[in-house]
């Protein structure tokens, strides 16, 4: 059965509304589901930790990034489930690298066919990661911009010349199969999907390869800065010759301060390091063939 996990409005008012319209699609259908709506995100959790202790194991998540990410994370075994996704917009970057219909009704018509895609999934620090995990001045900006009481193009622009422009980089050492580099970071992304708040921050990604892609930058003049960030708002900054770019299993990233601000799946973080892998093949979705 399909068991309908609903983002809760305070953080999604969009989600509701998309889940409405497909239990009536469902209706007509004659398809058997169940459909849950949830205060906030800890109530969301309680949900479907205790579906899956009831056996439950096809879920279809109405929300964006964090939702998705919020629910893989009640998953101890992710070969039991199989999970359908329903975007409730543009910036949902995991659904957007997978090709998934931002239509509801065309999203949960393609669950209906049960074809299954095999996907890759991030752990960093025993947490899952659908996405990517974005650390530097994008991160600083989005952080900044969060706590703008007016938030618009405007003043997403003022805290991009404010913050981001002069971002004065983090020291991190980046330590892969024993050997272990140290950079005074701009900008780094580390991708499993190619999107990270509806941008293109690692174009060549691929979800299905059992390999995660890095990409980062250690460019510290005014005028650099401005013309990367402008290259890493179109996903250009990857054919810069300013930038370094990766593709492994494995990798390990500390600071001396202990504190890392990372940006994951939507989410900031404050982490005293990130040992990051990648499960291949790990998560079961729903897809149009």
């Amino acid at each position: 059965m399909l068991n309908i996990i609903v983002a809760p409005y305070e953080h999604n008012s969009i989600a509701e509304r998309h889940a409405k319209r497909i239990v009536k699609y469902l209706k007509s259908e004659q398809v058997e589901y169940s459909v849950y709506f949830s205060q906030n995100l800890d109530a969301l959790k309680s949900s479907v930790k205790e579906l899956l202790s009831l056996g439950e194991s096809e879920f279809v998540l109405v929300g964006d990034d964090v939702v998705l990410n919020t629910v893989v994370g009640c998953v101890k075994d992710l070969n039991r489930v199989k999970i359908g996704i329903i975007p409730t917009g543009k910036k949902d970057d995991f659904a957007s690298y997978l090709g998934i219909s931002s239509n509801p009704i065309q999203a949960i018509k393609d669950i209906l066919t049960k074809h299954i895609e095999n996907v890759d999934i991030l752990v960093v620090n025993d947490m899952p990661v659908l996405n990517t995990i974005s650390i530097g001045a994008s991160v600083d900006v989005f952080h900044q911009f969060s706590q703008y009481k007016i938030q618009n193009f405007i003043s997403k622009k003022v805290a991009e010349i404010k913050f981001g422009n002069n971002f004065a980089g983090v020291e991190l050492s980046l330590e892969n199969k024993g050997k272990t580099k140290k950079e005074n970071v701009f900008e780094l992304v580390v991708a499993n999907g190619g999107f990270s708040k509806g941008k293109p921050v690692s174009p060549l990604s691929n979800v299905q390869d059992g390999l995660f892609n890095v990409n980062y930058s250690v460019v510290s003049n005014k005028n650099g800065k401005k013309r990367y960030a402008k290259l890493f708002k179109k996903g250009e900054h990857i054919y810069c010759d300013e930038t370094k770019q990766f593709w492994m299993n494995k990798l390990k990233i500390t600071n001396p301060e202990k504190k890392i601000k990372t940006l994951m799946d939507g989410k900031i973080y404050n982490l005293e390091e990130l040992d990051i892998s990648i499960i291949e093949k790990g998560l079961k979705i729903y897809k149009k063939q």
